[in-house]
C-alpha cells in the first residue's frame, strides 16, 4: 500500500482493504494504460454477484478474459459501421422529443416555451433513446414514460456515503458478505425498486424476443432495423468458456470469441439501460445551463455551425460539428459528471513511479482536479471557454478524462457523443436558449450537485430553460 501522503495521491481504508486515490495525471495513465496488464478490473459493490462466478454479469463489472470479451462484442456494436446503422433511429427520436417539446408551450402564439425542470425533460428523452436503440422499442412515451418512472423509483436517490450496517460488516469482514448476502435474501418480504426495475427490462426482452422470432419465422428478420438487442442476440451463445480473471493479464494477447449468453445478454441490458441514459442527460443539463449563461458563444455556435443547414442533416454532417462538440467537452471539463465510477483495482503487485501496489488494493481516480488545475488549464479555467479545445497542448490532452482512460474508456462514448451532439443541434435550429436559473458552478455557491447511487453526479436544483422559437 502507497505509504507516502502526498498532494495528488493519498491512501485510506475501506474497512479493511486499502484504498488509493489519486488526481496525478501520469499515475492515473500508468495505471490505466501503461500497466493495464495489472489493473484490468473495476472495484466491485461490496455485496453485488461474484463477477467470476456468477452467470448474470455485464461487461462493468466483469474481470479479465470475459471483461474483454464483452467489451470488443460490445464496441463492435457500438463501431462506426453500426453508429451509421442507429442514426436515423437517433434522428427519429430527437424529432418526437422536439415535437414534446413544442406541444408544452401553452400560447402557440407566444414563442418562449418555459421549462421548469430540464434534466426531468432530458432524462425523458434520452431514455426514449435508450429504449429505441437497445431495445427497438418503437412506442412513443414522452407524456407516459415507463421506463423513467420504474427507472425513477429505482435510482436517483442520494448516494449514501454512510454505509449501512450490512456493508460495513462486509467491509470490516469481506469473507462473511456472502453469508450476509444470503441472510438479506431470505429475510426480504417484497420486491425492492431495483428488482421492479430488472424484470421490466426483462420484460422487454422477452418482448424483443418474440417479435425476432416472428420476424426470422418469416424471413424478414431486419425488418425492424438495427438495435442492440438484435446486435446481441445474433451473437447468443450458451457454450462456457474458461476464462482467466486474476492476475497480470496481457489483453493484446487474449484471443476473442465474440459470443455472448442469455445471462450476460440480460446484465447488459441492465448495465446500458442506467449508464446508456443518466450521464447523457446529465450532459445536456449542463451543456445547456452553460449555453443559455454564455449567450455569444451560443450565437457563435449558431451562426457557423448550425443557420442554414437542414433539419435532416446527415450522420457525416453531424460528425463534423467541431465547435459543437467542444462545447459539449468544455461542460464535461468543467463537471466530469461520471467521475465516481472511475476505479480500478490492482491485480498484481507492481511498482510505479515510486508507489508500491499489492495485488487487491483498490484505486479511485479523481479527474475533478486535472480538469481544475490552473497550471494545466490557465488562470480562465473556471470559465466556459470552448475554444481552449481547438488547440490542446499534451498536459491538456492527458488531463482530459470525463470518460476515463485506457482500454475501460466509456464503451458508448461515440454514441453518446452522437445522441449529444444530434439533440443539441435540432434543438438550437428550432430554439435560442436563455434561463432564470443560476449558472452552475463547481462550488455548489450557486447549484447544489450531489452523487446519486447511480455513481453520477446530477444538480439537486431544478433548472430550467426558456427555449424562444427563432424566426423563420
Amino acid at each position: 500500500m502507497c505509504s507516502v501522503v502526498g498532494d495528488k495521491t493519498f491512501s485510506v481504508l475501506r474497512g479493511a482493504t486499502p484504498v488509493v486515490v489519486t488526481s496525478d495525471v501520469d499515475l492515473i495513465h500508468a495505471i490505466c494504460t501503461e500497466k493495464f496488464d495489472c489493473f484490468h478490473s473495476r472495484i466491485p459493490e461490496i455485496l453485488s454477484d461474484d463477477p467470476i462466478t456468477s452467470d448474470y454479469i455485464h461487461m462493468f463489472a466483469a474481470k479479465g478474459e470475459r471483461w474483454k470479451r464483452l467489451r470488443t462484442l460490445t464496441s463492435y456494436g457500438l463501431s462506426t459501421v453500426k453508429l451509421k446503422l442507429l442514426f436515423p433511429t437517433i434522428e427519429t427520436c430527437v424529432s418526437e422529443f422536439l415535437d414534446h417539446v413544442n406541444s408544452l408551450s401553452k400560447d402557440r402564439k407566444d414563442r418562449n416555451i418555459v421549462i421548469n425542470h430540464s434534466h426531468s425533460l432530458f432524462q425523458n428523452h434520452t431514455s426514449y433513446v435508450l429504449t429505441r436503440c437497445a431495445y427497438g422499442h418503437k412506442e412513443k412515451n414522452h407524456n407516459s414514460n415507463y421506463f423513467l418512472t420504474v427507472f425513477s423509483k429505482a435510482f436517483g436517490a442520494f448516494a449514501e456515503f454512510q454505509k449501512s450496517t450490512t456493508e460495513k460488516l462486509s467491509y470490516i469482514f469481506p469473507e462473511i458478505k456472502n453469508a450476509i448476502k444470503f441472510v438479506g435474501r431470505i429475510c426480504q418480504t417484497s420486491l425492492t425498486p431495483q428488482q421492479r426495475f430488472l424484470y421490466y427490462l426483462l420484460h422487454l426482452i422477452m418482448r424483443f424476443q418474440s417479435r425476432r422470432k416472428h420476424l426470422l419465422a418469416i424471413e424478414k428478420p431486419d425488418l425492424d432495423g438495427y438495435s442492440l438487442l438484435n446486435f446481441f442476440f445474433d451473437h447468443h451463445n450458451e457454450k462456457k468458456l474458461v476464462e482467466r480473471a486474476n492476475g497480470r493479464i496481457d489483453m493484446k494477447r487474449v484471443k476473442v470469441e465474440k459470443r455472448i449468453s442469455y445471462q450476460e445478454i440480460n446484465a447488459q441490458c441492465k448495465f446500458l439501460s442506467v449508464a446508456g441514459f443518466d450521464t447523457t442527460a446529465n450532459t445536456l443539463t449542463l451543456l445547456f445551463n452553460f449555453l443559455a449563461h454564455n449567450p455569444e458563444i451560443q450565437k457563435v455556435l449558431y451562426e457557423t455551425e448550425i443557420k442554414g443547414n437542414p433539419e435532416n442533416v446527415d450522420f457525416e454532417t453531424i460528425q463534423s460539428l467541431k465547435l459543437l462538440q467542444n462545447c459539449i467537452f468544455e461542460s464535461l471539463r468543467l463537471f466530469p459528471h461520471a467521475s465516481p465510477l472511475q476505479t480500478r483495482i490492482c491485480t498484481s503487485p507492481l511498482k510505479i513511479n515510486g508507489y508500491q501496489f499489492w495485488e487487491n488494493v483498490q484505486v479511485v481516480v479523481n479527474p475533478w482536479a486535472p480538469h481544475h488545475d490552473r497550471e494545466i488549464w490557465g488562470d480562465d479555467v473556471d470559465c466556459f471557454c470552448p475554444s481552449r479545445f481547438e488547440k490542446l497542448t499534451e498536459k491538456q490532452r492527458r488531463a482530459f478524462m470525463p470518460f476515463g482512460v485506457g482500454p475501460r474508456q466509456c464503451v458508448g462514448m461515440r454514441f453518446a457523443l452522437l445522441e449529444l451532439k444530434t439533440t443539441a443541434f435540432r434543438m438550437l435550429q428550432k430554439y435560442s436558449v436563455n434561463t432564470t436559473s443560476p449558472l452552475i458552478d463547481r462550488h455548489g455557491k450557486t447549484v447544489q450537485m450531489t452523487v446519486r447511487d447511480t455513481g453520477t453526479v446530477w444538480p439537486t436544483n431544478k433548472l430550467g430553460l426558456i427555449l424562444t422559437k427563432r424566426r423563420v
